[in-house]
């Protein structure tokens, strides 16, 4: 079951302005998280660098592993710009009107059959967005402006694996097959190389890894699809933003059984 009333709840899904501001705060958290990076705030001098040491200045090297060895915490780094992704899918998923919390299979198992698929009776949410607006449906949520607990849902968010992996959930936040082509496989190298030694050092960089130009591209990315966008939503939904803000900041607990 998931509890309506705190943002870090399903507080989403009360209301259309509570949904805008909550995806809001996704776009604007989602933004702080890449701009955080050690790596991004070098990136400029990383990528001159890599240009000469891989170019016809071999010298460069030294400097270049000098830079990278001294990046403070590339595991950091690499939560950081994972989550900043994360976010801001999550954030498209709500604009379009699906849920961003997983599923409990038990519930749907016992009481919502439609959100069951295969023999082994597998969330359909496992590879397919769910809209708000079935659910509702089928948990008989009738009311516009309701905080009444969704049974269906659990206080846990869809996982990164999914988000990435599932071409119906990344067709929501696609932006061309070009960009999607580096996208999401670079995004799922980073998931898994935050955990190997390797990660930032020139020697993998050198061997085709994770180079400076694909945070180069990450970066490109932030700026004109997290940020540009970011900063015309909240320009065109500023009412509704803050109003979204005050619903929640003032929410009753106790209001859903007033309201049923």
């Amino acid at each position: 079951m998931l509890c309506l009333w705190k943002i870090e709840d399903g507080a989403c899904y009360i209301s259309e302005e509570t949904k805008t501001y909550v995806a809001w705060s996704l776009l604007y958290f989602s933004s702080k998280m890449f701009w955080g990076c050690e790596m991004i705030k070098e990136l400029d001098k990383a990528k001159s660098l890599s240009d000469r040491a891989f170019g016809n200045e071999p010298s460069a090297f030294p400097e270049l592993l000098d830079l990278l060895q001294n990046i403070e915490s590339p595991l950091l780094d690499a939560v950081r710009i994972v989550i900043c992704f994360e976010n801001y899918f999550k954030a498209m998923l709500l604009l379009e009107n699906y849920v961003i919390h997983r599923m409990d299979v038990s519930v749907c198992r016992d009481k919502f059959p439609q959100f069951v698929t295969g023999k082994g009776k597998q969330l359909l949410q496992k590879s397919t967005p769910v809209l708000l607006q079935d659910i509702k449906q089928a948990e008989k949520h009738n009311k516009v402006w309701s905080v009444e607990p969704l049974q269906s849902l659990t206080p846990q968010t869809i996982e990164i694996s999914t988000l990435l992996g599932q071409p119906k959930y990344r067709a929501i936040y696609s932006k061309g097959k070009e960009i999607d082509y580096k996208l999401f496989p670079l995004l799922q190298a980073l998931n898994g190389t935050r955990n190997s030694l390797h990660f930032l050092n020139v020697e993998y960089i050198a061997s085709g890894g994770l180079g400076v130009d694909k945070f180069v591209f990450l970066r490109d990315y932030v700026l004109k699809h997290i940020d540009s966008f970011g900063e015309k939503f909240y320009k065109d939904n500023e009412g509704s933003i803050k109003t979204g803000k005050m619903e929640i900041e003032t929410l009753d607990p106790e209001g859903y059984s007033e309201e049923s």
